[in-house]
């Protein structure tokens, strides 16, 4: 029997329950007993009703089964959880994350894989505690049926375990940390910005051999600080360079003097930093506030060639040298509709994280398209091994890591006439994560 117009069965029984009570309290005599009886009864036979039919309304998506069938038509609407840190120093991420992943959405009638899309914010303030508990208001409570975040590797790692337990798809919009392609990887999260040991290494070959041996590496102390000079260190002694000092600051670091300081007196050939957000804007200022641009070359990873740190800090930026993998100056077909679209809708231009929103909405499309529906099993053997063209050029997502292979480019900030602009000295094809940790 069709049973489709039926509410949810627990609501019945509470509704009944609660409807009996009150009326037998009210009902006093032998005629109102006589009442009471007669509802009971029919309440009675319509829970009875409810519950002896097969259909229900009941969400499929509790924790630790996530079963929407495959086959649910079109217009189901699918619910989209972004777990992110709008708070403190990734604030800035956050919001290009979230620009990128609406103007996916806005260009595509706000649907994915043919299915209208319901979007659930909270911000997770990069703590991992509270990211936990945000985490479950969004599972639990909003009942999504994917999650798009976070920013923090820490946070990534802090929800890893119960994405696992609840076989929920996380799309990783940008936590960078190796060790989700590695001793943590998940079936059911997939990375679409890059993993540390990529944005470390991607320059540092070009950088030992065209730049200088010696180098200092400095990031926040923190797992993408630790990782990212991790991986630039390998590639960078590989290469026949030498990292003559580590300098990690703590996380939000307001004043970097003493460390410029140390710098200055070491005299390395180079100085490597990941700084991201905020920190990376005033390290750039006071490096060259304190008079060590163009004294000692800076060089980092793909915040240094980025907007988000380009645009606020101007001719700071100038002489940068930075593995970077997307520019909005990159030239292909999907990067100048990308560019043209984005500086419409926000009156700027887009930066790495901006792509790695869009690019985030862009597998889950193509992923629900392909698998038929958001059931997780079937978006796990889809999402293996995807392929598509982003505005930052192609990608795959390598099935051994659940990360990105994708193109990386060396580039150097040089000022033109429309401003500094990370011009491409080299491109490195098909970066590729490897199995596992090379350190190891």
């Amino acid at each position: 029997m069709q049973t489709s117009w039926l509410p949810n069965r627990k609501k019945v029984r509470l509704v009944l329950k609660n409807t009996v009570k009150k009326r037998g309290m009210m009902m006093q005599g032998r005629k109102g007993t006589r009442k009471w009886k007669a509802l009971a009864s029919t309440a009675l036979s319509l829970l009875m009703l409810v519950t002896g039919c097969g259909g229900t309304t009941e969400s499929s998506s509790q924790p630790g089964t996530n079963q929407q069938p495959s086959e649910a038509p079109a217009e189901e609407t699918v619910k989209i959880g972004l777990i992110l840190s709008a708070t403190g120093t990734f604030a800035p991420l956050t919001e290009s994350i979230r620009n990128g992943f609406e103007l996916y959405l806005e260009e595509h009638d706000r649907k994915l894989g043919g299915r209208k899309v319901e979007v659930k914010f909270e911000d997770d303030e990069a703590n991992p505690q509270v990211a936990l508990r945000k985490y479950r208001q969004l599972v639990t409570g909003e009942k999504v049926n994917l999650l798009v975040g976070p920013i923090s590797s820490a946070v990534a790692y802090a929800l890893r375990d119960e994405v696992e337990k609840d076989k929920m798809i996380l799309i990783d919009a940008n936590a960078a940390g190796n060790d989700l392609s590695w001793k943590m990887k998940s079936d059911y999260i997939y990375r679409l910005s890059f993993s540390n040991w990529q944005n470390g290494s991607s320059a540092a070959a070009y950088l030992a051999q065209n730049v200088g041996k010696t180098a200092i590496a400095i990031a926040p102390d923190y797992p993408a600080g630790i990782e990212v000079v991790a991986g630039f260190k390998g590639a960078f002694e590989a290469g026949g360079g030498q990292v003559v000092k580590e300098i990690y600051p703590k996380l939000g670091t307001n004043d970097f003097a003493t460390y410029m300081t140390e710098i200055a007196q070491l005299k390395p050939d180079l100085v490597f930093t990941f700084m991201t957000g905020s920190d990376g804007i005033r390290f750039v200022k006071q490096y060259s506030d304190f008079g060590l641009k163009g004294q000692i070359p800076l060089a980092g990873p793909s915040e240094f060639g980025d907007q988000l740190i380009i645009e606020p800090t101007g001719d700071a930026t100038e002489g940068i040298i930075a593995g970077i993998m997307y520019s909005p100056w990159l030239e292909n077909e999907a990067n100048r509709k990308f560019v043209e679209s984005y500086q419409k809708k926000y009156n700027k231009l887009p930066n790495m994280f901006s792509v790695q929103g869009y690019d985030s909405a862009q597998v889950i499309d193509k992923a629900i398209a392909k698998a038929g529906g958001v059931k997780s099993e079937d978006l796990v053997n889809v999402l293996k091994g995807i392929s598509f063209d982003s505005p930052r050029g192609p990608i795959t997502i390598d099935p051994k890591t659940n990360n990105p292979i994708q193109n990386f480019y060396v580039v150097k900030n040089t000022k033109k006439e429309q401003g500094i602009v990370p011009e491409v000295l080299q491109t490195v094809e098909k970066v590729t994560m490897p199995d596992t940790d090379p350190a190891q």
